[in-house]
């Protein structure tokens, strides 16, 4: 789909054609026939030596400016997963780099600042029954969730609707309006998003105006999902597909949001 070779992963960088993206495939122990590039995860912050010639440094200095993203696939080596395969750590930014010849760069991860996170209930005996019910509810929006994933993936042509990212395992299908049956697993109460912007579409700190496109919530300012702000939703090709705008006027009300 994508056309990977095993040049594309020597080589670290792939941008595949038509997209707004950027990718790193990192190995930090290499193999002896391999230039022994000096790179390595930290938690959220990655240590990256760029090509010697330094043909891709620019991509990754300016990725922002121009509007791409930088998505990291990383191993410790390449046995560390079967068929030689990286794990997905997701999206990152720049940060800094010094040197040349190999360049020397600090990539950050992205993440969702902490202090907006709900605070944590607290326990509640009478709640028991309540609980139970909840976990009920999950396990019937699970079922049909397969299914509503694939419509949403052949509506927006595997591609997130914010970012355009294509990389199918880290897109989820997110509802506009919660479940509430299968009645609301149509394509038209979804939105196929990058995972972290699921999960900040359902916290509300991700909305869609009124002309399709991203409100993003003061909390998230200077952060790189700011970046996102006036974005326009890339909608699927056919109308029935589309999101319906009654349920994001919904989605802006329920989280106290201007049209």
């Amino acid at each position: 789909m994508f056309k990977i070779t095993d040049a594309t992963l020597n080589t670290g960088v792939f941008q595949p054609a038509g997209s707004n993206s950027v990718w790193l495939f990192v190995t930090r122990d290499k193999t002896s026939d391999r230039t022994q590039y000096a790179d390595h995860l930290e938690g959220d912050l990655l240590y990256w030596q760029g090509q010697t010639a330094g043909r891709t440094d620019d991509k990754i200095i300016g990725h922002e400016q121009v509007g791409d993203e930088l998505l990291i696939f990383y191993r410790d080596s390449k046995r560390q997963h079967p068929g030689a395969g990286f794990r997905f750590e997701g999206p990152f930014q720049y940060v800094s780099h010094t040197g040349g010849g190999p360049t020397n760069f600090v990539l950050q991860r992205w993440s969702i600042q902490q202090d907006i996170e709900a605070p944590q209930d607290t326990f509640d005996p009478t709640s028991l029954e309540d609980g139970r019910k909840k976990v009920w509810a999950e396990v019937k929006r699970r079922q049909g969730q397969a299914k509503f994933r694939r419509e949403l993936l052949r509506a927006y042509g595997g591609r997130c609707a914010i970012t355009r990212c294509a990389v199918e395992p880290i897109l989820e299908a997110a509802h506009i309006r919660p479940y509430l049956g299968k009645e609301t697993n149509v394509v038209c109460n979804g939105l196929l998003l990058r995972a972290d912007l699921h999960t900040l579409f359902d916290l509300g700190l991700i909305t869609i105006d009124g002309s399709l496109r991203v409100v993003v919530d003061l909390r998230l300012v200077g952060s790189t999902y700011g970046k996102l702000a006036g974005k326009k939703l890339r909608l699927p090709h056919g109308k029935a597909d589309r999101p319906s705008v009654q349920a994001l006027a919904w989605h802006r009300e329920d989280h106290g949001k201007p049209g």
